[in-house]
């Protein structure tokens, strides 16, 4: 347990330790945007920032806006969780 009695989200700790993560935070600020979007952007595949927003999503620091269908798949529309 931290100083102030409240206990450390290792979880969330364990997500913003990856480099690609806090990258798309750093893009996602004041915008939505989708992984395909993203990708373009960070110089990844949309599958590596999927993965990624994922886990994020998992912790709390986005959410799903949007999920639309394209071309056979869904495209997933995240922004920062306020």
């Amino acid at each position: 347990m931290a100083g102030d009695g409240k206990r450390i989200d290792h979880q969330l700790v364990r997500a913003l330790s990856h480099p690609t993560r806090v990258e798309i935070l750093e893009k996602l600020q004041g915008r939505i945007a989708s992984p395909v979007e993203l990708s373009h952007e960070l110089n990844k595949s949309p599958s590596v920032i999927s993965y990624h927003a994922c886990t994020l999503l998992q912790c709390g620091c986005l959410e799903l806006i949007s999920s639309e269908p394209r071309q056979g798949s869904l495209e997933n529309v995240f922004g920062i969780r306020i």
